[in-house]
């Protein structure tokens, strides 16, 4: 797992995993070579969808469905069916070329993650810290005058005090979410303050908006925050919904803010 400090020269919050500071381009002293870690690459459908969210990427934006046969044109996805997993790329005129379909999830999930990584890197976006050498900023020294500096220390610290505050609000917002159901076939999902439903017969798998829960203390009625197969109905994380959903919540100014997926070559087979 990677560690964090801060760098000596402007303050900013390094990873170990950052060769160099995003704030002022000096070397991070910190910085662990890939040969000297365990580089996390996901095996699983789950791991690929976790690797996705903690890094805040807008999947439906960026038009990569995991976990999904996603059926409109311009897309990639990988999803299971059966005992065989596959892995897809929907062209511009909706037709389908598949990349694999097999048994081996851990090499499915490793073609779609190397193309999103592509994707990501065509655009200048490095989820994975792997920065081309020749794009990476030259290293250099601050020469700001130590009171430059307490300020952008200062200002670090005021910043980290409202950070920690939002998450706190953040959290108690959430500390309710996941799935309920009163036993009527319909199942909710409260997302914030936010309710959603589905039901049993519901092939499509879409979660619609509910003005709230049909019982006032819905806390009773709780199934957990995981999802139950047994249920019968889809997978909320799992839904276009959830996607739209994360990414008009997301409180980042990312770098996938100005992504356009018309940039990406549609009319390819990969």
């Amino acid at each position: 797992m990677a560690s964090t400090s801060q760098c000596k020269y402007c303050g900013s919050t390094l990873s170990s995993e950052d060769q160099y500071c995003p704030g002022c381009g000096a070397p991070n002293e910190g910085y662990i070579a890939d040969t000297e870690r365990r580089v996390f690459m996901p095996q699983t459908i789950e791991e690929l969808k976790e690797y996705c969210a903690e890094r805040g990427m807008p999947l439906l934006k960026m038009r990569f469905f995991i976990g999904e046969d996603y059926r409109e044109p311009k897309a990639f996805g990988i999803y299971r069916d059966g005992s065989n997993f596959i892995v897809y790329k929907n062209k511009a005129n909706g037709q389908r070329a598949v990349r694999y379909e097999g048994p081996d999830e851990a090499f499915a999930v490793s073609e779609i993650f190397a193309k999103l990584l592509e994707e990501c890197h065509n655009r200048g976006i490095y989820p994975d810290g792997k920065m081309p050498e020749e794009s990476r900023p030259a290293a250099r020294r601050s020469t700001k005058k130590n009171a430059s500096i307490r300020g952008s220390v200062l200002f670090l610290i005021i910043f980290l005090i409202f950070s920690g505050i939002s998450d706190l609000v953040t959290n108690h917002q959430h500390r309710n979410d996941g799935y309920y159901s009163i036993g009527d076939g319909m199942v909710y999902y409260l997302y914030g303050t936010d309710w959603f439903y589905t039901y049993d017969t519901n092939d499509a798998g879409y979660w619609y908006d509910a003005d709230d829960f049909p019982v006032a203390d819905y806390a009773d009625y709780s199934l957990g925050e995981n999802w139950n197969a047994d249920w019968g109905v889809s997978d909320f994380k799992n839904s276009s919904t959830w996607a739209e959903i994360t990414e008009s919540h997301s409180s980042s100014s990312s770098d996938y803010d100005s992504w356009d997926s018309d940039d990406t070559d549609w009319d390819s087979d990969w």
